[in-house]
């Protein structure tokens, strides 16, 4: 089963919607809504991972937390230069705070996509993760 909490902001005013027995198809609308502004935070729950995305409007970031690591989606455009990237840093608003992010770990919409299709439908993948193990 699929639950997505998603946040809309008003303002300082945050309230957040629930989507339970969600579809994989769901997810993807409500990410796609995500403007960076007044919806910067979307989390879905799926068997023991929580896969957290903030940001919005082509530039997000991806956490997944399963029961034994933390995994954080890395822009495979970093593979090369990936010192210089760690220390250029960019700005998005992930739960309604202005945060500075490397930019290693900043990604598009496609590889959001394929981030759930991975956790949420178990289809192969050769992204990226950085795991932290717990």
């Amino acid at each position: 089963m699929i639950i997505i909490y998603e946040e809309q902001r008003m303002g300082a005013i945050a309230e957040t919607v629930e989507h339970s027995n969600a579809s994989l198809g769901k997810c993807l609308e409500i990410i796609e809504r995500m403007d960076g502004f007044n919806c910067n935070q979307v989390t879905v729950e799926c068997a023991d991972n929580i896969i957290m995305i903030g940001g919005g409007d082509d530039d997000y970031i991806v956490t997944v937390e399963t029961n034994t690591a933390i995994h954080n989606l890395l822009n495979p455009l970093t593979d090369e230069q990936d010192e210089a990237l760690e220390a250029d840093s960019i700005e998005l608003t992930v739960g309604g705070q202005v945060c500075e992010f490397p930019q290693q770990y900043i990604v598009d919409i496609e590889l959001v996509k394929s981030a759930l299709l991975q956790y949420l439908v178990g289809e192969p993948s050769n992204i990226r993760w950085e795991t932290i193990e717990k």
